[in-house]
């Protein structure tokens, strides 16, 4: 068993005092799975069988924290509608798209209690997910609900999830400042570009054709004598998806910026989250990080659990430097490996943007986090952070930082209200991000004999996990007076004098050379081994 902080001990014997009819709903990064997992464990004599309803995306780790936390229990993953239910399970865990169609197997496995992870998922009781929870939970079970946006739109959804229990349920909510006071604050920080010439010229046909649409609507609607705010409703959802084409291209355009930073983020050796969301932007950005050799993987809504959670255990364990989410990342995982998070897209929401980046500020980040909003001055960035920050002091101000009220229609509403009288508050600083060339891709680990390190911030394990991210595997060390090297592949596999240097960053050198025939090659490796013995 690992340790409870004494915060969880505390709201553990909480929920077991009310027989598991909870609402859990601190914020995201205080712990809430550990505490679900050993509440059923303390209570198995009456709360087992029971049932996990998560996001599809998280199963897997459901599962591996009850191995961590609980591994006495039996778990089951419930993806797909042809597995058999195993009859032998404790835990079973499925995700919200199945629970409804699967409702009446659950129902036979008489089931005596249901944690709900995210569940404003059922804040909405006309859904089938939501009716199907309802109707499983009855009968007095034990019903966990943990969320960490308890209020999603309007008071009347924390409302629809109280009815859950028939009854005013007791409520755990605690913010991350509170129960981890030693991890670092998060700051915030912009880097402005420009777009290119060629670019800003699209962008900006783009603009006038959305205009176009707006005032012609505008006109048309009110001619038909409807309200100026009826109009911005109707408006809005036409609005969204046009909004949405002026952000893909912002996204396009900004993919040498982002390359540029990422590239020389991670070859001073820190490990980058990046938020988007198009998959044009997507495809982009993987075909800019191949260019410059910087691994990477991708994690959206098509990739399998088991991959993500494989993605995330190696980007924890820092086996590749950049992991690059979609908005499906953005609730349910721990990455504070890292402590720089970019977003390259902006999203239409705070209450997005913040999950996601609390995905890095987590209990057990050690240091300071720093988000970087990529902002492209002159675009349709400058009104999604308006929006943004001023959703970000109203909700402050009335419900406190941890809360979000507000819906992306709401913003895309106010966005309509304003497009017409916006003004940039003030001229930003541009940088030189994507302007020129890409650097050139990191040397391949094949033709490496070792990485220098210079200067103090370098040690071993730090110096080894740089290897590590950038695929080079380092054999040993050895040691100069002013720097010290780890060999990736012995002197004796390269040709004799036949060595060149690679600087990648201001205190880490690549030596690279060329390689020894395969026969040679063979033959070498013999007398090393010989050596060796």
């Amino acid at each position: 068993m690992k340790t409870l902080r004494p915060f969880q001990r505390e709201d553990i014997d909480h929920i077991k005092r009310n027989h598991l009819r909870t609402i859990l709903a601190s914020a995201p990064g205080t712990g809430k799975t550990p505490i679900a997992v050993v509440s059923l464990l303390e209570t198995g004599r009456w709360s087992l069988p029971a049932l996990i309803v998560c996001p599809a995306s998280v199963t897997h780790n459901w599962k591996r924290e009850f191995k961590s936390w609980a591994p006495g229990l039996r778990t089951q993953i419930v993806e797909d509608m042809s597995s058999p239910l195993d009859r032998h399970a404790n835990i079973f865990i499925t995700s919200w798209a199945l629970l409804d169609a699967r409702e009446m197997e659950f129902h036979s496995c008489k089931l005596h209690a249901i944690v709900a992870d995210e569940a404003h998922l059922a804040k909405n009781p006309d859904t089938l997910r939501s009716q199907a929870l309802y109707r499983l939970s009855r009968g007095g079970k034990g019903l966990l609900l943990m969320t960490g946006t308890p209020i999603i739109n309007t008071q009347d959804e924390l409302g629809s999830l109280n009815a859950l229990y028939g009854s005013q349920p007791p409520m755990i909510r605690r913010l991350l400042e509170d129960v981890a006071p030693e991890i670092p604050p998060k700051r915030r920080s912009y880097l402005y570009v420009k777009l290119r010439e060629r670019a800003q010229s699209e962008y900006d046909r783009a603009v006038d054709d959305f205009e176009t649409w707006l005032r012609k609507e505008k006109e048309r609607l009110l001619g038909e004598g409807m309200a100026e705010a009826a109009v911005e409703r109707a408006m809005a959802a036409e609005a969204f998806t046009k909004m949405g084409y002026l952000r893909r291209l912002v996204g396009e355009f900004k993919v040498p910026a982002a390359g540029d930073w990422i590239a020389r983020a991670v070859r001073i050796g820190e490990p980058v989250v990046v938020f988007l969301e198009h998959q044009v932007v997507l495809r982009k950005l993987v075909k800019s990080l191949r260019a410059q050799r910087v691994r990477h993987q991708v994690l959206e809504g098509k990739t399998s659990p088991k991959k993500r959670q494989k993605y995330i255990d190696q980007f924890q364990a820092n086996r590749f430097p950049v992991l690059i989410c979609s908005k499906a990342g953005k609730e349910g995982i721990t990455l504070h490996a890292a402590r720089h998070l970019l977003f390259l897209e902006r999203y239409f929401t705070s209450a997005d943007e913040e999950q996601a980046e609390d995905r890095i500020r987590r209990i057990g980040q050690k240091h300071r986090t720093t988000i970087w909003y990529l902002h492209a001055a002159g675009t349709i960035d400058d009104r999604l952070d308006s929006i943004v920050r001023q959703k970000r002091r109203l909700i402050r101000a009335a419900i406190g930082s941890e809360d979000t009220a507000e819906t992306t229609i709401s913003n895309v509403e106010s966005l309509v209200r304003s497009w017409d009288t916006f003004v940039v508050e003030k001229t930003p600083k541009i940088t030189s991000l994507g302007r020129g060339d890409a650097l050139p891709p990191l040397p391949s680990p094949a033709n490496t004999h070792a990485v220098v390190f210079y200067g103090k911030r370098w040690k071993t394990r730090s110096a080894a996990s740089w290897c590590r991210m950038h695929g080079y595997l380092p054999e040993r060390r050895v040691d100069h007076h002013d720097r010290f090297q780890l060999v990736v592949h012995p002197l004796e596999l390269f040709r004799p004098k036949e060595f060149t240097s690679v600087r990648v960053c201001q205190d880490v050198k690549v030596i690279i050379g060329k390689r020894l025939s395969a026969a040679n090659e063979k033959k070498a490796r013999r007398r090393l081994q010989a050596m060796r013995r």
